[in-house]
């Protein structure tokens, strides 16, 4: 169900977006200053061990947009609650990531973003609980659609490695590391000021 209306709102926000391409350029479009958003998507968790499941996210950010090309933005992601048959996370974080990107017109732009991720999860099994934290870098590709001067709609998808060491899972002695693979796709609004 969430995946069929992410892909709605995916293919609804390419048909709208698709008559941006021939738009008048000349109602300007403010690609400098700060910004703010929010998003929601779908993620896709695999690990070690089975460790396989999908949730939805939600993140807001803010950023310095230096032109259509470069821009440096930090914001929160919360990944929600995955497991599996022996213990289950739940995460969230901060992230610093340095934006670049390539104008295709002046409402459109696909960019590549990559940065760090400072995060923290609860790890819980069916008789302890244990927080960790621990920082590691992720990156990602999207598209960015101008709907008027300030407002921005933009479609991503971002890897987020995450490593849970030995030392930081001791609940889990079984296990010797457990390395986790975050697929984040997802559409935000932000607005420009």
């Amino acid at each position: 169900m969430k995946k069929q209306y992410l892909m709605t709102m995916f293919a609804g926000s390419s048909l709208l977006l698709s008559g941006l391409a021939h738009a008048d350029s000349s109602t300007g479009v403010d690609h400098n200053g700060l910004y703010v958003g929010a998003g929601y998507g779908l993620l896709k968790v695999k690990g070690d061990d089975e460790f396989d499941d999908e949730d939805n996210a939600v993140n807001v950010f803010a950023g310095l947009q230096f032109n259509q090309i470069l821009s440096i933005e930090g914001g929160y992601i919360d990944f929600g609650e995955y497991g599996n048959d022996v213990f289950n996370s739940s995460v969230d974080g901060y992230t610093l990531a340095l934006k670049a990107g390539i104008p295709l017109h002046e409402r459109i732009t696909l960019y590549a973003k990559g940065g760090q991720l400072w995060w923290q999860s609860d790890l819980s099994n069916t008789n302890d609980s244990e927080d960790v934290d621990g920082q590691d870098l992720f990156y990602g590709v999207g598209a960015s659609f101008a709907l008027t001067e300030s407002w921005d709609l933009n479609l991503e998808y971002t890897r987020f490695d995450l490593e849970f060491e030995r030392d930081e899972i001791g609940i889990f002695a079984e296990i010797d590391d457990l390395d986790t693979e975050v697929d984040y796709a997802g559409i935000s609004l932000s607005y420009t000021f």
